[in-house]
């Protein structure tokens, strides 16, 4: 007895209509050569090019799956045979295996993007440069992987079962997961555009167009925590959205299951509210950014003696701690010496404090290089006192700011491994 094969069968269909594999495969936009290995069974159509050849030929999905015409008086489509599935099943896997290897594509895209920005900003001092040339390459990946979503469905659209179902949420999980990964790569590049936002200190403006930017600790986890949370909302509105629209069928789960997905949402919850109070209190020990709430500053109850204290020439002493301090123009002429002090035109330019109303309450000459921040008190007390910060105290601040935080830091490790130890013990109960 011969042995029934899809390729056999399309051959027979393609010799009764009168047709050449040339001619057939104009008609399907292929090669004839993909046509012969089909005939010869090396090969099987793409799942999408499945329906149009059952109408160029006239027969159902099903018969030309199965490799026969269906028997005389059998509903037609409703009956499938062991070998039909079996090749149903076959072009589902390797439509599926195409569709995970394509969206490699769009993700390697993302990863390039993220990288080309984080290359700008880091070694070129490029952060817009950095933002909009990866918002290149994270643009080019959602059209990747939107045409091959578009592409994998269309595939199965007229087609229905249990195997189609399973196939279906498959890649629509494979693409949620493709577009979250491009999305949080995208957010982490999102503050480069910090950069569009000059930084005042003490009247004097810093842009920073174009200059790289960095994070700490804090600010980066809040990005990631931020593109994550965004990301599963999205996923769920869109898995919700395609189940109310029958595109995808409602996910039956188990007792077991149910119980473990309350379980994972419990102690993710527990561990983010954990997580934020432990950043909190963590912002709070080093100021919430500003340093100043650490550094010991010089207090003056009085403008006169802040007047004579910023006249003292002092030079400025750089420490590896980056402090902010005005350029002393080393390269200029001094204009004369003070107590074998070289005075340069910049350290004679005077400086004011002013009122809320832009009123001159003191004017002085900025000499004491060493200072570089100082804060006025209240409005009620005549903006009194005075309290200046000098690059050494600022240093001794930030290194404080630094250990606070890497405590914190192991909090945070410590508050991580808890939550996982106890949602794994749960799960084994």
């Amino acid at each position: 007895m011969e042995k029934k094969t899809m390729g056999s069968f399309l051959a027979a269909l393609r010799r009764a209509s009168g047709m050449t594999q040339k001619e057939l495969a104009e008609r399907l936009n292929v090669s004839d050569k993909s046509v012969s290995r089909w005939e010869r069974d090396d090969g099987a159509p793409d799942l999408a090019l499945i329906p149009v050849i059952a109408e160029v030929f006239g027969v159902t999905c099903d018969e030309l799956l199965r490799g026969e015409r269906a028997a005389a008086g059998e509903e037609q489509g409703a009956q499938s045979t062991p070998k039909g599935e079996q090749q149903k099943k076959h072009l589902l896997a390797a439509s599926l295996s195409r569709f995970r290897s394509r969206c490699c594509i769009a993700l390697a895209l993302a990863a390039a993007g993220f990288l080309v920005a984080m290359a700008c900003n880091s070694a070129l001092d490029r952060a817009l440069l950095g933002f909009f040339l990866g918002a290149v390459f994270f643009v080019a990946a959602a059209a990747v992987e939107t045409v091959q979503l578009n592409a994998a469905l269309l595939a199965i659209h007229d087609e229905e079962g249990e195997d189609v179902d399973a196939f279906r949420r498959a890649v629509v999980r494979g693409a949620e997961r493709t577009y979250g990964a491009a999305w949080v790569l995208f957010a982490c590049t999102l503050p480069l555009l910090w950069a569009f936002h000059p930084v005042t200190i003490n009247g004097f403006t810093v842009s920073r167009t174009g200059v790289g930017i960095s994070l700490d600790f804090w600010q980066a986890a809040l990005v990631l925590l931020t593109a994550l949370v965004t990301g599963v909302l999205a996923v769920r509105l869109v898995e919700r959205r395609l189940v109310k629209k029958s595109f995808l069928p409602p996910e039956e789960k188990t007792e077991a299951q149910r119980k473990n997905d309350r379980l994972l949402r419990t102690t993710a919850l527990t561990l983010c509210a954990a997580l934020a109070l432990s950043a909190f209190i963590n912002r709070a020990l080093v100021g919430f950014g500003d340093t100043r709430r650490l550094a010991e500053g010089v207090e003056f109850t009085d403008f006169d003696s802040f007047k004579r204290y910023m006249r003292k020439p002092v030079k400025p002493t750089y420490d590896s701690g980056g402090g902010f301090a005005p350029d002393t123009a080393v390269a200029e002429s001094p204009l004369y010496y003070e107590n074998d002090t070289p005075i340069y035109r910049s350290q004679t330019e005077g400086a004011t404090i002013e009122d809320d109303n832009g009123n001159v309450l003191c004017y002085f000459i900025w000499r004491n290089r060493s200072v570089v921040l100082w804060r006025t008190g209240p409005k009620a007390d005549g903006y009194l006192p005075v309290t200046v910060y000098t690059q050494e105290a600022m240093s001794l601040a930030r290194q404080k700011a630094k250990h606070i935080n890497m405590v914190f830091y192991g909090v945070y490790a410590v508050e991580v491994v808890a939550a996982a130890a106890y949602y794994l013990r749960k799960r084994e109960k």
